[in-house]
């Protein structure tokens, strides 16, 4: 597994790196200290497993590097990285298409644990925020949601919504996730007794 960090300090650079080589010895990671040197790596060829990008970089807004990043390289994963934690940065990290928000303060097994979760197809938002299910969904998951409720497949979601097979699954377990529900059915019946759909 190949990772990439992009973030414009170099203890923090040397300090996850240190991680990775404790507890996944087996990890490869590069680093980009800029938005600009990471779309470099990318333009190169480089096609990491997973992006971790800091929200705030010397050149450019992270989200807006994530962005970037998944329109150059859309099969690798993307997790946003800050040494803050609040709910606007959450929502902005779903909204720019990140399958996962991590914070440096964190312990080294909760982050790759996270990781993990997101290397595996799914999505790793910390929900344990005051954000209600209603206001957390985003657009995007809003608009799974309505295609769910029209009876749509995930194939027809895909095709719908011109997206990648493993996107709609993240989609969906983070809808699972954040209306606390099992499947689809119950999922449909939560998001319309919250009023978030018809």
């Amino acid at each position: 597994m190949t990772a990439l960090l992009v973030d414009d300090h170099p203890l923090f650079q040397d300090g996850f790196a240190a991680m990775l080589r404790h507890h996944r010895p087996d990890w490869t990671l590069k680093t980009a200290g800029s938005g600009a040197e990471a779309v470099g790596l990318l333009a190169g060829g480089e096609r990491p497993d997973l992006a971790i990008i800091d929200i705030q970089l010397p050149d450019t807004d992270g989200f807006d590097a994530a962005r970037l990043i998944g329109q150059m390289a859309p099969l690798v994963s993307r997790v946003m990285i800050s040494g803050r934690e609040d709910g606007a940065a959450r929502l902005r990290s779903r909204d720019c298409g990140a399958s996962g928000f991590i914070s440096k303060a964190w312990s080294p097994e909760r982050i790759v644990e996270m990781l993990e979760t997101v290397l595996a197809g799914g999505v790793a938002f910390d929900t344990a925020s005051d954000l209600g299910a209603g206001e957390a969904i985003t657009a995007r998951q809003l608009e799974v949601l309505t295609l769910l409720a029209d009876g749509h497949s995930n194939k027809m979601i895909e095709r719908r919504m011109q997206i990648a097979p493993r996107t709609v699954r993240a989609h969906l377990t983070e809808i699972f996730h954040l209306l606390e529900v099992d499947g689809r059915v119950q999922a449909i019946l939560k998001a319309r007794e919250l009023g978030l759909i018809g």
